[in-house]
């Protein structure tokens, strides 16, 4: 469903309201001073109307609607003031270890200074399920960005007993993320670790069941990163299946009921064109499985949201975690000072997707499903 905001909103304080034809509201609207704040929405605030009227005032059968017109007024914001643009650029970033190993590992003092950072500067942590879906949750304002971590390693995640109970291991980057939540619950927490196969992931204290249960019950996600780290190029489409396949059971078997449905590339390197069709489907022993994302390393395509029409699932770029070189993180957190209008920027209102109306060939029609696209 397609929207424009002619001739159906006017502004108060920010806050689109959305013209009824019903008598008393039309009588209520009269008495509201409208206005346009030069202000953008303020981090955990929920603007609400001056003056709304009572449920007991209302007819019976119109509390259902007032009740959705305080659920819009909540999320509802100024367009021209924000300018959302929600199928912009969406930063995967791909890390490894914490560690002074650059550039594929980030010491801690570094790992910390891209988190804060990206605080500063508007951008929101989102899960891999979420940018898969495209229900994106950040404020208004604000730019979404994923964090993914390779390979498993224990400089990334493991556990140490402290008081008889497992926690993240001082250092790691799970530990690092959580001490920056407690500081910044608005950030988020979101990330997702893609492991190789074996038992080996995220070596330290307790079992391997306890690891990733622990990561999973903290709001973390799991991923694919095949089972000996290949070339993918240089396998056949068995070799490819059992790669994939090998480590798609690993977790399943772990973790019984979790869906995995992403993989990282390793090396970046993607199957021979022949056997990517195994990547998005395929089976070993008895395991059928199937994956909707896949993901490379560097500028592999356009960094744009999964709803605009040039999105390839199976394509999709990372950023390096790192900086110093062209293309990896800070040279695109640098790139988007100067170019913000290329970033995805969202409106606040996850049941929608809204772009200017010049922009809205950039939409995917398809991918709308129950998504309101929004024009303005």
């Amino acid at each position: 469903m397609i929207k424009s905001t002619s001739q159906k909103i006017k502004y108060k304080r920010g806050i689109i309201l959305k013209i009824k034809k019903i008598p008393y509201l039309l009588l209520l609207l009269t008495f509201i001073l409208v206005g346009c704040s030069k202000e953008l929405p303020k981090i955990n605030e929920n603007p609400s109307l001056e003056e709304v009227l009572p449920e007991a005032d209302l007819p019976e059968d119109d509390t259902t609607l007032q009740k959705e017109e305080d659920r819009q007024a909540e999320v509802e914001i100024n367009y021209e003031e924000v300018k959302p643009y929600e199928a912009g650029h969406i930063m995967v970033v791909m890390y490894h270890g914490i560690s002074d190993q650059p550039p594929y590992h980030r010491t801690e003092t570094d790992f910390v200074k891209d988190l804060n950072y990206l605080y500063e500067h508007g951008y929101r942590l989102i899960s891999m399920e979420d940018y898969k879906n495209s229900n994106i949750k950040v404020e208004a304002g604000f730019t979404p960005i994923v964090l993914t971590f390779d390979d498993g390693l224990s400089t990334t995640f493991s556990l140490e007993e402290v008081g008889g109970k497992l926690v993240p291991k001082k250092g790691t980057a799970i530990y690092l993320l959580e001490e920056f939540y407690k500081v910044n619950p608005d950030f988020g927490k979101e990330a997702i670790l893609y492991i190789n196969g074996g038992n080996g992931a995220f070596e330290g204290a307790g079992a391997y069941e306890e690891r990733l249960k622990w990561l999973v019950d903290n709001g973390y996600q799991i991923g694919n990163h095949t089972n000996t780290h290949p070339k993918l190029s240089q396998l056949t489409g068995e070799q490819v299946q059992e790669e994939i396949g090998k480590v798609d059971t690993l977790i399943k078997t772990t973790i019984p009921g979790y869906v995995v449905n992403t993989i990282t590339y390793p090396h970046g390197i993607r199957p021979e064109e022949a056997y990517r069709k195994f990547v998005v489907n395929g089976s070993f022993e008895g395991n059928n499985y199937e994956y909707q994302l896949g993901f490379r390393e560097g500028p592999s395509g356009p960094m744009v949201a999964p709803i605009h029409v040039d999105f390839d699932a199976f394509n999709c770029p990372r950023v390096r975690g790192s900086e110093g070189a062209e293309g990896d993180l800070w040279w695109w957190l640098t790139y988007y000072e100067d170019h913000k209008d290329m970033k995805y920027i969202s409106d606040g209102n996850p049941e929608r997707i809204a772009v200017p109306e010049e922009l809205k060939e950039k939409v995917n029609a398809e991918k709308l499903n129950n998504y309101e696209l929004y024009l303005y």
